[in-house]
């Protein structure tokens, strides 16, 4: 099923196809260009999206995430008032399962485990001895003994397995070959239903099996955005791209379009981006993580640590920032944030919000930062001023009232 493609450089959908080239990011000026080749893996669901007009990616768990579809305002609308299909199979899963698969699950999240009742899920921060955020994936609780992460961007499967052997446990530590399509925005139940899905009632994180086109699929109502929606979850990735037609095919009525996570969506809703927002060195109480976490339950990796910066109080916190100005490209890396001579922390992420019309960012910043403070960053599309603000983001946005 051939999507509408955005008009904006489908040119670069057409070399994805034809010469193994992909343009990892853009500049003002210049094209930024990475070779395909088998260090890093191809999504099951790649032709389908060099077809949908597949701009950008990015390497995310040593497979190829769609970034762009070349036009930024089009895949902010459709998310934002229609519906969106992702490819999100670059967000691995890690299964879990054995006797000791429950003990051991407990024992690496910062979370009390034991309340998520099978079909459930629930976010669950991972960190090291030192307490660092290492992962903070969603953990599927999916059968009796069977537990299965859904991961951001690192290497946990080496992790829960080197704990689970030095521990003796019984149990496997697996990376699946599930993979997971994403249908994200308002219009997405309506094409759920359509495929004859029910999710009439679903809670959020609730999983359901279901048949798609005769395919049977794990469906849970998540996706990272906050505009509802599903990911669908397929076990068997020889029929990625049937899964791809039919929930295309069921979307055209509702004005389904190509999409990836939205940058300008996310900050302004305040969705963590493990590595870009936080980097590998912060802990889940300086991110505002505190409530998600649980340090009075049985021991796991890095609570002592956690436990030590909760009475000391973090050194950082993660703040929001109004950035002065006309609209900014994303930022491509962190950069310092200073007043004067001292230095305040970093703005790690940065991009235009349609919805509050201003430059949003999300700065990783000095504990004794206040918001309605100012600073100074120099990103590579020019210094600017820019104001704290705590966090989430609500009108009236400092200097940008409207």
């Amino acid at each position: 099923m051939r999507l509408p493609t955005h008009r904006r450089r489908r040119r670069v959908g057409r070399r994805l196809a034809s010469n193994g080239w992909c343009v990892m990011s853009i500049t003002a000026d210049v094209e930024v260009l990475a070779a395909i080749g088998p260090r890093v893996r191809k999504s099951p669901f790649w032709d389908d999206t060099v077809q949908a007009g597949l701009s950008a990616v990015s390497s995310y768990n040593h497979m190829w995430l769609p970034m762009s579809y070349g036009d930024a305002d089009e895949e902010y609308r459709l998310l934002t008032e229609a519906v969106t299909i992702w490819d999100v199979a670059a967000q691995r899963h890690v299964a879990v399962r054995g006797p000791d698969a429950d003990s051991i699950v407990q024992y690496v999240t910062a979370i009390d485990a034991s309340k998520i009742d099978v079909g459930i899920a629930a976010y669950a921060p991972m960190v090291d001895h030192h307490g660092v955020l290492i992962n903070d994936p969603i953990l599927f609780h999916v059968d009796v003994d069977e537990w299965h992460f859904s991961i951001a961007d690192a290497d946990i499967r080496l992790w829960i397995d080197a704990i689970a052997r030095e521990r003796g446990a019984d149990c496997s530590v697996t990376e699946l070959d599930t993979v997971t399509l994403a249908l994200q925005g308002p219009l997405a139940e309506a094409v759920m239903s359509d495929l004859g899905v029910d999710v009439d009632g679903m809670n959020d994180l609730e999983q359901r099996s279901a048949t798609i086109d005769g395919l049977d699929v794990m469906v849970s109502r998540s996706g990272w955005s906050t505009q509802g929606g599903y990911e669908i979850f397929l076990d068997d990735p020889r029929h990625a791209s049937r899964l791809w037609t039919a929930v295309a095919s069921a979307g055209q009525a509702h004005g389904i379009g190509p999409a990836a996570p939205n940058p300008s969506e996310r900050i302004e809703n305040v969705l963590l981006s493990y590595g870009t927002d936080t980097g590998y060195h912060a802990n889940p109480l300086e991110l505002g993580l505190g409530d998600t976490i649980d340090l009075d339950h049985d021991d796991f990796v890095g609570r002592d640590a956690l436990r030590r910066i909760r009475d000391a109080g973090p050194e950082r916190r993660l703040l929001g920032v109004v950035i002065d100005g006309p609209r900014r490209d994303t930022l491509p890396h962190p950069v310092p944030i200073s007043s004067g001579a001292t230095t305040l922390g970093e703005l790690r992420a940065a991009a235009w919000s349609p919805r509050f019309a201003v430059n949003l960012g999300l700065a990783l910043v000095d504990r004794d930062v206040e918001p309605g403070s100012t600073g100074r960053a120099e990103p590579p599309s020019g210094a600017c001023e820019l104001t704290f603000v705590e966090l989430p983001f609500e009108e009236p946005l400092p200097g940008h009232d409207r």
